[in-house]
């Protein structure tokens, strides 16, 4: 067995067993690669629902429970990329499918703001108890965040005004609770300049 042979067999050997050094390493030899693929093959309107880092967990999660129970033969790092290439593939394929059936479609969104900026009358949010004059200034001054705002912030924002947690936002949406989180800090960052600046 040459020295090449020899280091394969000790990665697979190492993934198997879940040798955490290992599997780091798989992971950033490997993860911006199925980032990349997964991107290409995620139709625009998925990518509002599911990001690409979230394929590759699942995919990263799918392959190391799978190699773990031996249910792969690796004899080169081609037949790997292989591998990992179909189920990165199967994997968008199945977020697909899951997010076009009919009571998810993407067709069954309805927007914050029509694609021109102007407000949907179906989202207008004033609290009863202000004067009209403040009714007014606010009304106008989220009409302009949500202009702001692109399709993922504004259906994020659509979520949490029906008062959906972390948890039920990332389901929703297909997607981890980390990207929920990044996504609602940009958000608050961005509102409290908005704020800043009225």
């Amino acid at each position: 067995m040459t020295a090449g042979e020899d280091r394969w067999e000790s990665v697979i050997r190492g993934l198997r067993e879940g040798d955490p050094r290992v599997v780091r390493d798989f992971c950033l030899q490997h993860g911006a690669m199925l980032e990349r693929l997964a991107n290409r093959h995620l139709a625009h309107g998925m990518r509002r629902r599911v990001e690409p880092e979230d394929v590759v967990q699942s995919v990263c999660r799918t392959f190391l429970r799978r190699v773990k129970e031996g249910e792969f033969q690796l004899p080169d790092a081609e037949s790997l990329w292989r591998l990992l290439c179909a189920i990165t593939l199967s994997k968008v394929r199945e977020q697909t499918r899951f997010h076009l059936r009919q009571r998810r479609s993407l067709a069954q969104e309805t927007p914050l703001a029509d694609d021109d900026g102007s407000s949907n009358p179906g989202f207008v949010v004033v609290d009863r108890g202000l004067p009209p004059d403040e009714q007014v200034a606010f009304a106008d001054q989220f009409e302009k965040l949500l202009a702001s705002l692109d399709d993922e912030e504004r259906q994020l924002v659509d979520l949490r005004l029906q008062q959906l947690d972390n948890d039920q936002i990332a389901a929703r949406l297909g997607c981890s609770q980390r990207t929920v989180r990044r996504l609602l800090g940009r958000l608050e960052s961005r509102l409290l300049r908005t704020l800043e600046r009225a």
